[in-house]
């Protein structure tokens, strides 16, 4: 292998900065290793123990590490969700319409959506968007040829404000001139995207999606102290979409090979759950009634409150002690633990976020507490469908993504790298309500991403998506699930 054949994928993680070695040549994976992240000093330092700490597992360099010029003459891309991610705050015109379609294009990019607004901006609303702390507004309202006042009316409280965060405007595209006067004359740096819901109930989020990813490149890679490794490293992706990506690839392939077809992927974390589908989701079946905004293809959700370590409280609210203890002794009978020492171990890991498993059942409860975490999570991003008696007959009506045919499943996350039970989080419990549905997949294969590739994965598909696509699976490790 020659060193210029090397392709060095980074993540800047809140946590740990990882990095992973693909030879380009053979699309063989090398190396991997990672350091505490070092993002709030000197985003270099992390960067360079992790590259040390490859190269001492199997050396691929010509020496040990001592800067970032070993990284010249090859291919280095990172991603980064560190220094809080890329926040954005979402400004539309109703809640559950072109609120949800913006909300669709900011998560699809890989940011954080901490702020959710609608209606008509009050004054006073600007404090609250400054609480927040968004790197990124996007601004949206009204199908094209549709209602233009609520988006003028919330441009000209954005242009007299003091906020000083870009603003993309991706609503009703006759305002796209007014729209630009105002802001130009409040000095709002803005960018315009296309309109995220160009027709009611319509997505067309791809559009905004680019400018997104665009001003992160530009200007929040800056912002968040990265820019310190550009000479080095071009940090061209929030790390959530480039998972997103990785799912994409996988399910559709490159023009030479085809993809697996519709994947739903779930990434468990410390703080959250994100779950990636690519798929039309369409409704399937007789006498089925499909209800609210269409899906986006490649869609990606967050859920805040299920992270196995900050919100490990959480989940013990959410599914109650009881049960977490039942479903610990029904799986696992092979350990005997009291309800206390369940409920303190839960305590102690909130408390102490970066705490791991110290006795064999500590693994055992935190695969439950990522089971739990698994079924809500994709709870909330699959649809539903409800049985309803008609005087036509039986009708399903349907809402959301219909993903029961999925056939593949994947889990990413540490607790996937590092569980022994791995493959049991990502199994599922009967439904037993004949009147309702969750429409996640019925019979998927199940695979884990052993290795923690996909933000790799992601990244090299920008420039090799045929490589890419032959180290996806590679590294896709099949499980049996029960349940």
């Amino acid at each position: 292998m020659r060193l210029n054949s090397l392709a060095i994928l980074i993540d800047f993680g809140s946590t740990f900065t990882k990095v992973t070695a693909i030879d380009l040549r053979s699309a063989q994976l090398v190396g991997t290793g990672q350091s505490p992240s070092t993002v709030r000093t000197d985003v270099c330092e992390g960067l360079l123990q992790a590259l040390i700490a490859m190269h001492e597992r199997r050396p691929l360099f010509d020496h040990r590490p001592t800067d970032l010029n070993v990284l010249q003459d090859k291919l280095v891309l990172a991603s980064s969700s560190a220094a809080g991610g890329l926040r954005i705050v979402v400004i539309g015109l109703v809640p559950g319409l072109t609120v949800e379609a913006a909300n669709h294009a900011a998560l699809g990019a890989g940011a954080k959506v901490v702020g959710s607004l609608g209606f008509k901006l009050a004054a006073s609303a600007i404090n609250e968007i400054g609480t927040l702390r968004p790197d990124i507004i996007l601004l949206t309202g009204g199908a094209d040829g549709g209602d233009s006042g609520t988006i003028v009316h919330n441009a000209r409280v954005l242009a007299d404000s003091t906020l000083s965060v870009p603003i993309i405007v991706a609503g009703n595209s006759e305002a796209d001139a007014e729209l630009g006067d105002i802001l130009r004359r409040g000095r709002k740096e803005f960018r315009s995207a296309g309109n995220v819901m160009p027709k009611t109930g319509t997505l067309a989020v791809e559009s905004a999606r680019a400018q997104i990813r665009q001003l992160f490149m530009e200007r929040i890679t800056r912002a968040k102290g990265l820019d310190r490794i550009r000479p080095w490293a071009p940090v061209v992706l929030p790390t959530p979409m480039a998972v997103l990506e990785a799912v994409r690839l996988g399910a559709e392939g490159v023009e030479k090979k085809r993809g697996w077809g519709e994947i739903l992927a779930v990434d468990v974390g410390g703080a959250t759950t994100d779950v990636h589908s690519i798929g039309c989701g369409e409704p399937k079946g007789e006498n089925v009634i499909a209800r609210g905004l269409a899906e986006p293809f490649a869609k990606r959700t967050v859920e805040g409150d299920l992270g196995i370590r900050y919100n490990a409280a959480t989940l013990l609210y959410r599914a109650g002690l009881d049960r977490l203890a039942a479903e610990l002794r029904a799986a696992f009978p092979e350990f005997t633990v009291s309800d206390d020492a369940l409920s303190l171990y839960i305590e102690e890991i909130g408390d102490d976020t970066s705490g791991i498993p110290r006795q064999p059942w500590h693994f055992a409860a935190d695969a439950v507490l990522a089971r739990v975490a698994v079924e809500l999570a994709v709870a909330r991003h699959v649809g539903r469908r409800e049985r309803i008696i008609t005087r036509e007959g039986e009708v399903w009506v349907h809402y959301g993504k219909d993903l029961r045919d999925t056939p593949t499943l994947i889990g990413t996350g540490g607790v996937f790298v590092h569980n022994p039970y791995a493959s049991y989080i990502l199994s599922r419990r009967a439904e037993r309500d004949e009147r309702s549905e969750v429409l996640r997949p019925k019979k998927p294969k199940a695979l884990l991403d052993s290795s923690y590739l996909l933000y790799a994965v992601g990244l090299l598909a920008q420039g090799h998506p045929d490589i890419s696509l032959k180290v996806f699976e590679a590294h896709m490790k099949p499980v049996e699930l029960s349940g």
